[in-house]
Parts: structure tokens; C-alpha cells; sequence
């Protein structure tokens, strides 16, 4: 028998086979983070972000803004039709919050449930993929779901739940890593098929040895290998400069972990607190990184011509600047932050120590 014989009686074999897939296809479709350039670091480009039959994980200390990432991308999710189950472990997502960020709370296809345990979600989310795949299948022309769990932090185990019933503050033997851990998994294996993204944030701890990088973010075990991707969030002050006051955040954001761009990409956008994210901040500095612009003084240019134009009018450019930086798809992001920014850091290792063996030389 000819090889090209065994491999077509293998494959209609494969077909007859339940449960095994045998295509495999990039996303159907992308879900913008609200922001151009941290699309580009999670997802290569500047117009995608959030891909369909994955695990998304924003993962960052408290404060960092990873509820408000996740609420910019249920709004995008949202204006192109998709269905929503909002998971909330925290409170943190409530009507209020949404509707500042232009989410429609009020829609039918918009559905939030409040959880506290582990087992409290698995049944929430499996239920709502179960119906999902009884109704519509795994046909690429079937509607398009978003399900965000925020934060698998705040969820406890049933034996944490049982003890506290009791008044007993007691730990569950690590039981908790591990139940989010197979939860995660047995997700993906649900969502890669169907026309369904997922997002889950999740709390980052500093390592605290003093040999292999203190002070670095690390990301926990439960998320990091279930995921397709890890944006790594964290805080800088975004200052008045006249006030000298905080009136947000300007908020660090790393490709911890990618599949479909180089990982460890950064960049920093900035997100005041009385008007959200802008989808064009930190566009400028990377363009100019990326030598698609040049800074002219007080003034920028598209590179090689003469139309100067002030920050404040790139939105004019922005078309310009993106096309061009599609065309450099392999162009590595790194953002330039100061030693006055890095005590919340998301340096590797490495990074850390070279920095400080050159603070020591000088």
C-alpha cells in the first residue's frame, strides 16, 4: 500500500472518530482590547487582540487594571454581536463599572452571575458551553460567545467554604491550584472548537528570592499552562504635572505569553481615571520607536515628510502609522520605563540583574 493510500484511509478513519478533530485553523476572529498597541503586543497586530478558541489570562497585581482591560473587551465583543457571560467572583464588575465603560448591561444576549467557589464557576461555565454546543455546534458560522471569569483569585474550594461554615479558618492542603488548574483545562478543551473566547484574570506574587530575580512578577502555575496567552499587567502613577497629584494609572503591559507574535513585548498606555482607555495612547511613542515617525522638536512627522503635527492630533495619523506598522510585523516592542517606575516591575530575571550590576558599575 502507497503512503498517500494509508494516510486518506487514516484520515476517514480520523472523521469517523468522536471527539477527535482533525483540522486546525487560526482564530475565526479577534475581540480589540480598546487599545492599538497593546492589540500588537498580545496579538501581532495592531487591529486584532483577543482570539476565539482560546484561554486569555490578564494577569496582575491588585490595582493594575485588569478588570478594566477585560470591560474594554466585552465591549468590543459586544458590538460585534457576541453573546456575554460575565463571572464574578469579586465584585468588580458590577452595572456601574460596565456602563462607564460602554458595556450594555440592559441587553438580552448579556448575562453576569456572582460565584464564590471553585465548583460555583466549573458549573456556570460548563452549563453555558454544553447549551452552546446542544444548539449551535461547533459550525464556524455560529454566534459568537465571550465568557470573562474575574478573578480566579477570590474563588475558594468547597473545603474552604465547609470550614468557614463551621468558623474554622483552615487551608485545603493546596487543593485550590490544583482544582483551577484542571477547571482551566477542561475549558480549552470546550472553547477550541466553538466559536467562544475566553478571558480570566488572575493575581501575580513577587518572587522573593534575593538570587534569581527579587521583586519579579510571577504568575502562577494554575493559569500559566492552560492559557494561549499571558498579558502581564501592571501599575505606574499617571501624574498631573502641574497638580503633582495621581489621577490614574499608566499601566505596563508585557506579552508574558504568546502564540501568535514574539513574547515579552511591552509597552505603557495610560489610563486616567475620568475617561477610560484611549485606544491611541502609547501609539506615538511606539511609532517613534519603530522609526515611523520622528520627533521634530516639539513636533512629529510621518518619517521622510515635511508635515509636522503636535501629539495631540495624532488621531489624524493614526490610519498612517498603522498601516505602516502592519507592514513590520516583526518589529520587537519594548517599552523605555525608568528606575522611578520599577517598583512595579515586570522585568524578567535577567533583565533585573543586568540593571543592577550596571547601577553598580557606575
Amino acid at each position: 500500500m502507497a503512503k498517500q493510500d494509508f494516510l486518506k484511509d487514516f484520515s476517514k478513519e480520523l472523521t469517523d472518530m468522536e471527539g477527535i478533530g482533525t483540522s486546525s485553523t487560526p482564530p475565526r476572529y479577534w475581540y480589540s482590547t480598546g487599545n492599538f498597541v497593546l492589540n500588537k503586543v498580545v496579538s501581532g497586530s495592531f487591529y486584532k487582540g483577543i482570539p476565539q478558541g482560546r484561554i486569555t489570562n490578564l494577569a496582575g497585581p491588585s490595582g493594575a487594571g485588569k478588570s478594566f482591560v477585560a470591560a474594554n473587551v466585552v465591549r468590543a465583543a459586544q458590538q460585534a454581536g457576541a453573546m456575554i457571560l460575565v463571572v464574578d467572583s469579586e465584585n468588580a464588575l458590577d452595572d456601574e463599572f460596565m456602563r462607564k465603560i460602554g458595556v450594555d448591561t440592559k441587553r438580552d444576549d448579556y448575562v453576569y452571575t456572582d460565584v464564590v467557589t471553585i465548583n460555583d464557576v466549573a458549573k456556570v461555565v460548563s452549563r453555558f458551553l454544553k447549551g452552546y454546543k446542544d444548539s449551535f455546534g461547533n459550525d464556524d458560522k455560529a454566534p459568537q460567545a465571550l465568557v470573562l471569569i474575574d478573578s480566579l483569585d477570590m474563588l475558594i474550594t468547597e473545603t474552604e467554604q465547609e470550614h468557614y461554615d463551621k468558623g474554622v479558618q483552615k487551608g485545603d492542603q493546596g487543593q485550590k491550584n490544583k482544582q483551577l488548574k484542571q477547571m482551566l483545562r477542561t475549558f480549552l478543551q470546550d472553547v477550541k472548537r466553538l466559536n467562544v473566547s475566553m478571558i480570566v484574570t488572575s493575581q501575580v506574587y513577587k518572587n522573593q528570592d534575593v538570587l534569581n530575580g527579587e521583586g519579579v512578577w510571577i504568575v502562577g502555575d494554575a493559569v500559566k499552562y492552560s492559557a494561549s496567552q499571558i498579558v502581564l499587567l501592571s501599575k505606574l502613577k499617571l501624574k498631573d504635572k502641574e497638580a503633582n497629584v495621581a489621577i490614574g494609572i499608566r499601566m505596563k503591559c508585557e506579552g508574558y505569553k504568546t502564540r501568535f507574535t514574539k513574547p515579552f513585548q511591552t509597552v505603557v498606555i495610560e489610563v486616567p481615571y475620568d475617561t477610560g482607555m484611549d485606544p491611541y495612547s502609547g501609539l506615538l511613542e511606539t511609532a517613534v520607536d519603530m522609526g515611523i515617525v520622528e520627533k521634530k522638536g516639539s513636533r512629529y512627522a510621518l518619517t521622510g515628510k515635511d508635515q509636522t503635527w503636535y501629539s495631540k492630533d495624532i488621531e489624524q495619523y493614526a490610519e498612517s502609522i498603522l498601516l505602516a506598522g502592519e507592514a513590520q510585523a516583526n518589529a520587537f516592542l519594548k517599552a523605555q520605563t525608568d528606575d522611578a517606575d520599577a517598583d512595579e516591575t515586570t522585568e524578567t530575571p535577567e533583565e533585573t540583574a543586568a540593571r543592577r550590576k550596571a547601577k553598580l558599575k557606575k
